[in-house]
């Protein structure tokens, strides 16, 4: 599952924690999610998280107030990463992107390398596409061993680029995911390796109960890992 959270608006943390109850994902992305809030919602679902700061909008003197990613897992996290995608941004802007890794392994002996990204929005598109290549030469670096799911908030709406430099496949394109409240946007994507098989994506239809969680929906893709 990936859900970008606008951790800045103070989402109701227990009404996000019982939507993602409900899916019992594997593994959940979350971009836009300030640090308590992450922890928050892993006390709640009893999983394990690596957070991530993407900026400081207030410098590190309100570290509190920081934006950032997670990774959260029911399941063995470990190998914990991030790196700046963007092009040297100060820590304080919001411009400043990050792209987030970890090894998820289920028991059943199945592990993933899961990359979490927030590109940069629709006004920036030459930006996007220079920070979608920098996250496929991460994962090249990375190797394909264990093999790599790659999820986020992509901001792609009529760019079909990003999808293109990005590694993986995009099995079945998922229905829009913002606004919440009407949604007409495809910004919300995972890309899975190429011999996964039985894809489905799940999208909440939305209306204003879920846009009174975030702007965003959340995007649940499940599917078969080959053995």
């Amino acid at each position: 599952m990936t859900w970008n959270l606008h951790g800045s608006q103070h989402p109701p943390i227990d009404r996000a924690a019982a939507e993602i109850r409900r899916e019992a994902p594997d593994v959940v992305v979350f971009q836009e999610v300030q640090r308590s809030q992450a922890a928050d919602l892993a006390h709640s679902l009893s999983m394990r998280y690596s957070w991530a700061p993407k900026h400081y909008p207030y410098t590190k003197l309100a570290p509190w107030l920081a934006e950032g990613a997670a990774i959260m897992s029911p399941h063995a996290l470990d190998a914990a990463g991030h790196t700046e995608i963007s092009d040297r941004k100060p820590s304080r802007s919001w411009q400043r992107r990050i792209a987030q890794w970890a090894l998820v392994g289920r028991s059943d002996g199945t592990v993933f390398r899961v990359y979490n990204l927030h590109l940069s929005p629709h006004e920036d598109a030459a930006a996007r596409r220079a920070e979608a290549v920098r996250v496929t030469e991460l994962v090249a670096e990375h190797g394909d061993d264990p093999p790599a799911i790659v999820a986020g908030d992509f901001n792609d709406e009529g760019d079909p680029h990003i999808i293109f430099a990005l590694p993986g496949i995009e099995h079945i394109v998922p229905q829009p995911s913002n606004p919440a409240d009407t949604p007409t946007q495809v910004l919300d994507h995972v890309l899975l390796p190429p011999d996964a098989t039985g894809v489905s994506v799940t999208v909440p239809a939305g209306g204003p109960e879920w846009a009174a969680i975030s702007d965003h929906l959340p995007v649940t893709v499940r599917f078969t890992a080959s053995p």
